[in-house]
């Protein structure tokens, strides 16, 4: 089995392009890039509240997929801001004798691969609920999840990459929204309402 390759996303210069450390690809990831934003799309159920009343932590459902009014959380995604024209992956791998050693197996601009747009609002018809948040994060090298023991023994390819993300952080605001899909419609997603809400100031002492 070879040892786990290691994934980062960095400006060009920031890419060690030969033998490097854990060390030297950590801070070249935490760099950058350091903002994106959290997304949850809630089915709404009975009851229809009014957008300020809804709460700043997006936790419409509480801990649940789904309240007892029928309302439905329908995604809960992270979503890093990264710039493919700015940004390039560096691909690196362990040294069998010395996995404290890195060398580097590929250098690429994101904008030399296939970047596939994801599309987070529902497909059918209805009226839903979005929360989204702005997030500060700081990333760490990525690495393929769960690697089966076939791939893990092939050589790189890459067309197989595949990069989990861990995202950490938090600004203190929020924006709710209310829009509507009609795939009937001219215009198929109305945003009928949106509001940014903020947590409450604290109380003086």
């Amino acid at each position: 089995m070879n040892p786990p390759l290691i994934f980062v996303v960095a400006p060009a210069l920031q890419l060690p392009d030969a033998t490097t450390s854990h060390e030297v690809l950590q801070q070249a990831q935490a760099a950058v890039p350091s903002t994106g934003f959290a997304l949850r799309i809630f089915n709404r159920g009975a009851e229809h509240p009014d957008l300020e009343l809804l709460p700043l932590d997006g936790r419409l459902t509480g801990e649940q997929r789904r309240s007892s009014d029928g309302t439905q959380l329908l995604c809960a995604a992270l979503v890093v801001r990264i710039e493919p024209r700015h940004h390039w992956l560096g691909v690196y791998q362990g040294d069998p004798e010395d996995p404290t050693c890195l060398r580097c197996l590929d250098r690429v601009a994101l904008s030399e691969l296939s970047n596939a747009t994801c599309w987070f609002y529902p497909t059918h018809d209805g009226t839903f609920l979005s929360w989204e948040r702005g997030l500060h994060l700081t990333l760490k090298p990525g690495s393929i999840v769960d690697c089966p023991e076939e791939l893990s023994s092939a050589p790189y390819d890459r067309s197989l990459i595949s990069v989990l993300w861990s995202l950490l952080g938090s600004d203190p605001m929020a924006t709710w929204g209310r829009f509507r899909v009609d795939n009937q419609a001219e215009h198929s997603l109305v945003v009928e309402d949106c509001l940014t809400v903020f947590p409450a100031p604290p109380l003086a002492g």
